[in-house]
C-alpha cells in the first residue's frame, strides 16, 4: 500500500506528465490556457470577507456564553468553601452539573463553528468555480488550472485579477 504522501506524489506526478503533454498539444491547436491562484481569489473576495466577519462575530458571542458559564461555576465553587457535609454534597453536585453543561456548550460550539466555516469555504469556492467557468467559456478558455499544481507559468496567464473583480461585482 501507498503512503498518503506517496499517493500524493504520484497524483503530482500524474498531473505533471498529463500536463507535458496536453500543454503542447493544446499550444499547436492554438490551445488558450490559464492559471488562478484559488487561495488569493478566496481571500480578497469580499464575501469571504463577510463571512469570517460573521464567523468572528458568532465565536465572540460563544466565548461571551462561555465566560457566564465559567463566571457561574467559579462563584459556586468559592461558596462551596464555606460549606461541610450534605450543603457541600449538594453545591458539588450542582458544579458537576453546570461543568457537564459547559462540556455540552463546547463540544456543540466547536461543531457549529466547523460546520460554519465548511458552509463558508464550499459556498466561496463555488462561486469561484462558476466565475472560473464562465471566464474560460466567455473568453474562450481550452485550461484554467489552480496556481498551486503550476512550478512555472508566464505572469501573462495569471487570471487571478480578472476572477477577484467578476467575484466582486
Amino acid at each position: 500500500m501507498f503512503s498518503s504522501a506517496k499517493k500524493v506524489l504520484v497524483f503530482l506526478m500524474t498531473g505533471f506528465v498529463a500536463f507535458g503533454f496536453l500543454a503542447p498539444l493544446s499550444h499547436a491547436q492554438g490551445g488558450k490556457m490559464g492559471y488562478v491562484d484559488l487561495r488569493r481569489a478566496f481571500y480578497e473576495y469580499e464575501k469571504t470577507k463577510k463571512m469570517e466577519n460573521e464567523l468572528n462575530g458568532l465565536t465572540e458571542d460563544r466565548q461571551k456564553e462561555r465566560d457566564k458559564m465559567v463566571e457561574k461555576i467559579t462563584k459556586l465553587r468559592d461558596k462551596i468553601e464555606l460549606l461541610s457535609g450534605d450543603a457541600r454534597s449538594k453545591k458539588q453536585g450542582e458544579i458537576d452539573a453546570e461543568l457537564v453543561k459547559l462540556q455540552e456548550f463546547d463540544r456543540g460550539t466547536r461543531q457549529e463553528i466547523l460546520t460554519k466555516k465548511n458552509d463558508m469555504f464550499r459556498e466561496v469556492v463555488e462561486d469561484i468555480q462558476k466565475v472560473v467557468e464562465e471566464l474560460g467559456k466567455k473568453e474562450g478558455y481550452d485550461y484554467i488550472f489552480d496556481s498551486r499544481n503550476i512550478m512555472y507559468a508566464k505572469e501573462s496567464f495569471d487570471l487571478t485579477e480578472k476572477v477577484v473583480k467578476q467575484l466582486n461585482k
